[in-house]
């Protein structure tokens, strides 16, 4: 072998060896890397993220009841549910709801949160814009017509939420749901 190619080689495989030093600390760093946000549960294909549970909580988009042992778990449940449901109304296509009842909700939601500025950093905190709430609260809107029409706006309520918990688990049932959440 001729001294040139010899370094050639020497070259080469010192390139290649930093390459692999960069590629393990790169490697390394990646590895240690904060998470920020968690799956929590998938449907349909959909992902559930624990930053769309601290949001419904946050924003009161799922009312937990005080005495609720693993509010997340509750919060996730819905979420699930309402996905759930949201296919259906995909299919079926109810009108689009009234654009000033989304903006009274928003304007609601922001009053509770105390200031413009307590609602803009409950926003930023939650990862949600204001976007992303206006189309959660018309989606909101859009279960509610699809379920007035399905089962009834009139009916005896106790009936009615019977019929829609029973509606909700068959289509849980035949859904494609994993749940990710280990429950306290």
């Amino acid at each position: 072998m001729a001294n040139g190619d010899c370094r050639m080689q020497i070259g080469e495989m010192r390139k290649i060896l930093i390459l692999l030093v960069l590629v393990l600390v790169v490697s390394g760093h990646v590895a240690q890397a904060d998470v920020i946000d968690r799956i929590m549960a998938v449907v349909g294909g959909q992902t559930i993220a624990l930053s769309d549970v601290t949001a419904a909580t946050e924003f009161h988009l799922v009312d937990v009841p005080p005495d609720t042992a693993d509010p997340v778990a509750y919060t996730l449940d819905r979420l699930i549910q309402r996905t759930l449901i949201l296919a259906e109304v995909e299919r079926f296509q109810p009108p689009e709801p009234d654009p000033i009842e989304m903006t009274i909700r928003i304007d609601d939601l922001e009053r509770r949160a105390g200031s413009a500025a307590a609602f803009d950093k409950a926003l930023r905190v939650t990862g949600m814009s204001r976007g992303q709430l206006r189309r959660y609260i018309r989606d909101d809107l859009r279960i509610t017509t699809y379920l007035n029409q399905r089962f009834g706006a009139n009916t005896d309520p106790a009936e009615r939420r019977t019929a829609i918990a029973t509606w909700v688990s068959e289509l849980r049932k035949r859904g494609d749901v994993t749940v990710l959440y280990l429950r306290k």
